[in-house]
């Protein structure tokens, strides 16, 4: 079973288990049977804060909710960055509350998000979906005891994916197909090449980490 960590178009196949990514205010019907729910710091601007936490806190109680995300910081975007960290508190609020895992969209701003994890001190796992960053970067992540979720930049020459997945330690890994017009099962066999490990074992050890959460 092949586990598709976080996708915004999913496919429905057998053989797999995607989490659709669904934040507030978008006009697209989830297809997905599992999915993850959050406050995108692109999509803040002008947001009705108190319909918005309503339908989080409804939507996070939901069997079909396996994660609370995407969430996070983004330097890029134009949010003002105030108004993302009181977003991006709501979403590990709610997290803690119905104790699922955190689903991160990170752009520049990995500092600030730790430093907040330090602070905050959630139990609950936090996953960087979409991991593309250096091995120094990846290695922060995981000494505050972060998951890393590759996707379509394991195939990109410039990314540091690839050199950060070898250093990532299996039992905080997943694999994933965001936006991409890629299937999942190519992520796994790039992901598996560049381990140098066969699909059967990397499947086992994804499903694996799935299962625990």
């Amino acid at each position: 079973m092949l586990i598709n960590l976080h996708t915004h178009h999913p496919t429905l196949a057998s053989g797999s288990i995607e989490i659709e990514s669904v934040y507030y205010g978008q006009a697209k019907t989830p297809t997905a049977a599992l999915r993850s729910v959050g406050l995108h710091p692109w999509y803040l601007n002008g947001l009705d804060w108190h319909h918005a936490i309503h339908w989080l806190h409804e939507q996070a109680i939901l069997p079909s909710c396996w994660a609370i995300g995407e969430a996070g910081l983004d330097k890029v975007c134009n949010t003002p960055m105030e108004v993302q960290v009181i977003a991006f508190q709501r979403c590990v609020e709610v997290s803690e509350s119905v104790e699922k895992p955190l689903i991160i969209h990170c752009v520049r701003a990995f500092p600030e998000i730790i430093a907040l994890k330090k602070r905050w001190k959630p139990a609950q796992p936090w996953i960087f979906h979409g991991f593309d960053k250096n091995r120094p970067t990846a290695d922060m992540l995981l000494r505050t005891g972060c998951y890393l979720s590759f996707g379509s930049a394991l195939f990109r020459q410039k990314s540091h994916a690839a050199e950060s997945l070898r250093t990532t330690p299996l039992d905080r890994l997943f694999l994933e197909t965001d936006d991409a017009a890629i299937s999942i099962e190519a992520v796994y066999e790039r992901a598996a090449e560049i381990l140098g490990i066969g699909m059967g074992e990397l499947e086992g050890v994804v499903l694996g980490n799935f299962l625990r959460f």
